[in-house]
C-alpha cells in the first residue's frame, strides 16, 4: 500500500510538472493604446452593419473588437442587443452581465438587462434594475421610460402619471416623452387629458408628425371629426400616400355618413398598396354601414387571402354576423338569426388571447349567449327545435 501511494505521488508530481503554463502576454502603454483603436474600429464596423440588420456580421466585427480589447465594456452592450435582435435571450442575458462586471456604475448595463426581462415579462427583475440603474445615474431617460412601460403593464396608473408627468417637466425637449404619455392615456380612453396634453406639446412641436397624427386620433374619438379632418388633411398634405393617414380619412367621412367619400378614400387606398389588408378592411366596414354585406364579405375575403390570421378581419366578419342576426330577430326570423349569431361567435373566437381585440370579442360572444338562449327559449314555445 505504501508503495502504491509513492507511485501515486510521483505520477502527480510529473503530470503537474508536465502541465504546459501559459503565460499573458503584457502590453506596453503604446500597445494598449494601438489595440484600443483597432477595438473601436472593428466595434464602428459592427455596428454599421448592426444599423443594416445584418448580425453575424455585425456579431463577428463585435467580436473582433473584443479579440483586441477584452474590457470594452460598449461591445459587451453592443453583442447582447445583437443576440436580442437574434431571439436568443440566453445569450444576450450572458453579454449583459458580462458588461456589468466589467462596469457595475455604468447604467447603460441596467437598462439593456432591463430592457431584456421587460421583453421577457420579468417585471421584478426589470424593475429592479430599472432602479438600480437611476440611483447611478438620474439622468438616464431610457432607465425612467423602462419603469413606466412596467407601471403601465401592471395598470399601477398613478405611478405611470407621476413618472411621465416628472419627466416632461425635466426634459420638455423630449418629444417622444410626449408621445409615449399621450399613448398611455389615449390607451386609458383618457382622451380629454390626451387632447389637453397634446395641445399644449403642439404648440412647441408643430412639426411633429407623429404627435400631430395621436392628436387627431384623439379628437376622432372624442367625435370631433372635423377638427380631426383637419389634422389628418394637413399631415397628408405633407405625405400625400400615406395609406394609414388616408384610411384614417376615410373613417372620419365614414363618421359623418359622408359615404361616397368614404369610399373614394379607401380605394385610393387600395390603389396605392394592393398588397396591404388594411384598405379591404375598411372598405368591408363601409360596405357594411350602407347594408351591402354580401360586399363586406367579398372584401374580407381579400384582405384574409392578403393576411390569413388577421385578427382585425375577424372581428368585422363577427360584426357582420352579429348586424344581420340583429335584423333578422328584428323582422321575426328567430332561426336565421339565431345560426346568424353563431357564425358571429365562430369568428369572434378565433381572436386570440394576446390580440387587441380580445376583450371586445370576449365582451360580444358572452352578450350573443344571452340573446341566443332567449331566441332558443321562443323558439321552444313555438315548437320548433334548434339544429346545434
Amino acid at each position: 500500500m505504501k508503495k502504491l501511494n509513492i507511485y501515486f505521488s510521483i505520477l502527480i508530481f510529473f503530470i503537474l510538472n508536465c502541465t504546459p503554463t501559459t503565460t499573458v502576454k503584457k502590453y506596453t502603454e503604446e500597445e494598449l493604446l494601438e489595440r484600443r483603436k483597432e477595438a473601436e474600429k472593428y466595434y464602428s464596423i459592427g455596428a454599421e452593419y448592426y444599423k443594416q440588420g445584418e448580425w453575424e456580421k455585425a456579431l463577428e466585427n463585435f467580436n473582433t473588437a473584443l479579440s483586441y480589447d477584452s474590457n470594452y465594456y460598449e461591445v459587451y452592450i453592443a453583442i447582447g442587443n445583437t443576440y436580442r435582435k437574434l431571439r436568443e435571450a440566453t445569450k444576450a442575458e450572458e453579454y449583459f452581465l458580462k458588461a456589468l462586471k466589467i462596469d457595475n456604475k455604468n447604467s447603460k448595463g441596467y437598462e439593456a438587462l432591463g430592457d431584456l426581462y421587460l421583453s421577457l415579462s420579468n417585471l421584478n427583475k426589470a424593475e429592479s434594475l430599472y432602479i438600480k440603474g437611476i440611483m447611478l445615474d438620474t439622468t438616464n431617460v431610457e432607465l425612467y421610460l423602462g419603469l413606466a412601460e412596467i407601471y403601465v403593464k401592471t395598470n399601477q396608473d398613478k405611478k405611470t402619471d407621476s413618472l411621465y408627468c416628472l419627466l416632461i417637466s425635466r426634459y420638455p425637449d423630449r418629444s417622444d416623452i410626449f408621445y409615449k404619455y399621450g399613448d398611455f392615456l389615449t390607451k386609458r380612453k383618457r382622451f380629454k387629458e390626451a387632447k389637453s396634453m397634446f395641445e399644449k406639446c403642439l404648440a412647441r412641436y408643430s412639426e411633429e408628425l407623429s404627435l400631430r397624427e395621436k392628436y387627431a386620433d384623439v379628437l376622432f374619438e372624442l367625435n370631433e371629426y372635423d377638427k380631426a379632418l383637419n389634422e389628418y388633411n394637413y399631415l397628408l398634405s405633407r405625405n400625400p400616400n400615406n395609406v394609414a393617414i388616408i384610411l384614417k380619412i376615410g373613417d372620419v367621412y365614414l363618421k359623418q355618413k359622408k359615404y361616397k367619400n368614404a369610399f373614394q378614400m379607401f380605394n385610393k387606398a387600395v390603389s396605392l398598396a394592393p398588397n396591404d389588408p388594411m384598405p379591404h378592411i375598411h372598405l368591408a366596414d363601409y360596405y357594411q354601414q350602407i347594408g351591402n354585406y354580401s360586399k363586406a364579405e367579398e372584401e374580407l375575403k381579400k384582405a384574409l387571402a392578403i393576411s390569413p390570421n388577421l385578427d382585425v378581419a375577424f372581428v368585422v366578419a363577427g360584426d357582420i354576423k352579429k348586424r344581420r342576426a340583429e335584423e333578422a330577430q328584428k323582422n321575426k326570423q328567430l332561426k336565421d338569426a339565431y345560426y346568424l349569431y353563431k357564425e358571429a361567435i365562430n369568428n369572434y373566437n378565433k381572436i386570440k388571447e394576446e390580440s387587441p381585440y380580445f376583450e371586445y370579442a370576449k365582451n360580444e360572444i358572452k352578450r350573443i349567449k344571452i340573446i341566443m338562449d332567449k331566441i332558443k327559449e321562443e323558439l321552444w314555445f313555438q315548437g320548433i327545435k334548434i339544429e346545434e
